[in-house]
Order: C-alpha cells, then structure tokens, then sequence
C-alpha cells in the first residue's frame, strides 16, 4: 500500500510515518520543510511544500491508495491553514481518483464533544480561531463526497503506544490519549471501513 501523509514532520505525522514504514507501506511525506522529516528508508518520499500550494499537494497525493492528515496550526491567529490545505487535498484526490480520507481533528469540534472546561472555557478564550478553521476543515471533509473518516482525540501526549483505546461517538472517554496510538488507529482505518463517514472520539484506557 502506498500512502500520503500530510503533517509528516509534526510530533504525530512523524510517528504515522514511522508506523506505515514498520508495516512495509510506501509513503508519500508532505512537509514545509524536507530538513524536519528525519527518515531516511528506502520506502519513503518526502514531497516539500506548503499545503496552500496545490501542485505540490498533487504531487504528494498521485499514485496513492489513502490520504492521512496530521495538519497542526500554530498560535491562535484568524486563518485558514487547515481547511485551505484540507480543500486542497480534497481537489488533488478527486483528480487523481484517490478515495481514502483519513483525518486528524480534535475533540471539541461538535461543540458538546470535551471536557466543559476546555469547551467553555479555553476554547472561546485561547484557541477561538483554530477551532473556526477545524469546523470549516470538518465541513470541507464532510461535504468531499470521498471515503472519510475524522479522528477526534483529547489532549495527545508524547507515552508510548499502547495499542488499546476507547472509541466513543460523543465525549472521549478520558481527557488524554498517545500521539502513537492515534497514529496506531489512523493506519488501521486504512482497510477497516467500520468508521467510514463518522467522526469517532479516541481516547486511553
């Protein structure tokens, strides 16, 4: 299988690369800077580009069998990085005929889907923008017409992979979950269709 995963060099694409990689998949590596995916495998290609520049993003998505996305944004300014690039990678799937859409969100996106605290309180005050893009990113997906799936985990953290967690339509069942496990879940969507268009919260034991 090959795939593309765009937010290779973020601290959750790495290790989905390294994942895909140990499962002996081909991956297309999409990253602003080629310097920050310290992979060197045979099986790897990083494609270097900002994800608003679609002939780069093509080039990432052409040839392979599902698309994974790990886009992060930086700071709270108003702006569109998520569902820009996402709208982008949807247009270069659809021209290449690719259908597998796998996505990284976060919990908080339905509004009612986190703890009350983060919801009421840190969203509205620190992270406003980034959730207005995350919802624009989620209806962009949602409205694709392709073989999607959204992860919506709680705060990640950098512990070791696990291999167990909870799946919930709602609320995650605890406030945290391993980057490695998320990433875990994310590959294992790539031939189970259990979860197509849903948007399923993952969280640890």
């Amino acid at each position: 299988m090959k795939i593309a995963v765009f937010g290779a060099s973020g601290r959750t694409g790495i290790l989905t690369v390294y994942q895909a990689l140990d499962k002996g998949y081909q991956v297309n590596a999409f990253a602003r800077k080629a310097q920050n995916v310290t992979i060197h495998h045979p099986k790897i290609r990083v494609v270097q580009g900002d994800i608003i520049e679609y002939d780069k993003v093509k080039q990432a998505v052409e040839g392979t069998d599902a698309v994974i996305v790990t886009l992060g944004q930086d700071g709270n300014k108003p702006m569109r990085i998520l569902s820009g690039g996402t709208a982008n990678i949807v247009k270069a799937m659809k021209e290449t005929g690719v259908k597998r859409l796998i996505v990284m969100s976060s919990a908080g996106i339905l509004g009612n889907d986190t703890h009350p605290v983060f919801g009421k309180i840190i969203v509205p005050l620190v992270l406003n923008n980034v959730f207005k893009d995350k919802k624009r990113q989620m209806e962009i997906i949602r409205e694709s017409g392709l073989e999607w799936i959204i992860i919506r985990p709680p705060r990640l953290t950098d512990a070791p992979k696990t291999g167990k967690y909870q799946l919930t339509e709602g609320r995650p069942g605890t406030r945290s979950v391993p980057r490695a496990d998320v990433a875990d879940f994310m590959l294992k969507l790539l031939t189970n269709k259990n979860y197509d268009g849903t948007m399923p919260a993952i969280a640890s034991y």
